[in-house]
């Protein structure tokens, strides 16, 4: 059994890199070139998302000017700086700068807010979490969505929080009286703030209604719909039903899964145990047991810009167990190479795992351990 995880950090490490991302991000031509490694970085963990939205925050719409308590206190020692040999003064002044630039942006997005202007989605680039738009016109609708190999979290306007998966799709509409969602595409993790007003998701051929509760939503690509419960409790129902019939809704407990299928007659419910192994997917995490890693290969290449490949049929047969971090293939490969001793290659178009290394090297490759 092998576990796929970061190495400890020492402490306030994970919030100083936290506030050099703020700071990079913050710049837009440094943040165009860097997006693709940020990204990367947020995709680690609920950690780290957690420790770059407290940074992001003490600088947000709303927030008082005023330092943050001891334990989330920004580092002193530059960390939203470019150069890190510079003075003291200087840093404190740059930072002193960039707080200044935080709030007049602050000051000008609650100035349109107060105006009524309506505004389309206005999720920051420099946040992990982004913010649904609220109109005073009538239901705002808004599209929130993950590019392949993302994994990211949205807070809505009602202290609610979609976490998407992979190239994801939802739209979001409420109103005085509902909180409506329709999932178009992919899998999302919705934690629901409780309130009066119901909460529903479309997917596929089913309604989910919850208040207060977690659960994960995945429409397949043969749009079958898997419904999960992870706390609270939420109703499922079909919208396919007979003629002046229509379908009872079937509540789920904790641990309890339900799938839909796609069919143009009604089909009965059946509510089955939850597969816990996929219980950390917004972490990019699965736990695997006798798995091909053929079939590893196919869901982490969901998440890849380069594929991970076995170099030759018998190695897509080999077998391991264990809970690995499937969103970033190199990583895996390097992983897997170490604990079945094989050769990692990597490529312009492929990373693949082989017995050996090749006589003649079609690119980089590390032999077996």
């Amino acid at each position: 059994m092998m576990e796929d995880t970061d190495p400890p950090r020492r402490h306030g490490q994970l919030r100083e890199e936290a506030a050099d991302w703020f700071a990079i991000m913050r710049n837009p031509e440094e943040a165009e070139i860097r997006r693709k490694e940020f990204e990367a970085w947020l995709a680690r963990g609920a950690l780290h998302r957690a420790a770059y939205n407290r940074i992001a925050e003490a600088y947000s719409i709303g927030k008082r000017l005023k330092a943050p308590p001891e334990d989330d206190a920004l580092p002193s020692d530059a960390a939203f700086s470019d150069d890190m040999g510079q003075s003291p003064r200087r840093s404190k002044a740059k930072r002193r700068a960039v707080l200044i630039l935080a709030m007049l942006g602050a000051v000008a997005l609650v100035a349109q807010w107060a105006a009524g202007s309506p505004r389309d989605d206005i999720r920051q680039p420099s946040l992990a979490i982004g913010s649904a738009p609220s109109r005073s016109d009538g239901p705002a609708q808004l599209k929130i969505a993950t590019a392949i190999g993302e994994i990211r979290s949205f807070s809505l306007e009602d202290g609610s929080v979609i976490t998407l998966d992979t190239n994801s799709l939802v739209l979001v509409s409420f109103d005085a009286e509902r909180r409506n969602l329709r999932l178009l595409r992919g899998r999302a993790r919705f934690t629901v703030a409780h309130e009066e007003r119901p909460f529903t998701v479309h997917a596929g051929r089913g309604t989910v209604t919850a208040r207060g509760t977690i659960f994960d939503v995945n429409l397949l690509p043969d749009n079958r719909l898997v419904v999960r419960l992870v706390k609270g409790a939420v109703d499922v129902v079909t919208d396919v039903s007979a003629p002046g019939r229509p379908q009872p809704a079937v509540r789920l407990s904790p641990g309890q899964q339900v799938e839909l299928h796609n069919a143009p007659t009604p089909l009965a419910l059946e509510v089955v145990k939850a597969q816990a192994n996929d219980s950390e997917w917004p972490d990019g995490l699965k736990e695997y047991s006798n798995v091909r890693l053929g079939d590893l290969f196919t869901e982490a290449n969901r998440y890849a810009d380069i594929p991970l490949v076995g170099a030759t049929p018998d190695i897509d047969g080999i077998r391991v167990s264990g809970n690995f971090r499937i969103t970033d293939s190199e990583r895996l490969a390097r992983n897997l190479g170490d604990v079945l001793g094989l050769a990692v290659i990597s490529g312009a178009n492929s990373v693949a795992l082989a017995r050996r290394c090749p006589a003649l090297p079609k690119g980089n490759c590390r032999p077996p351990s």
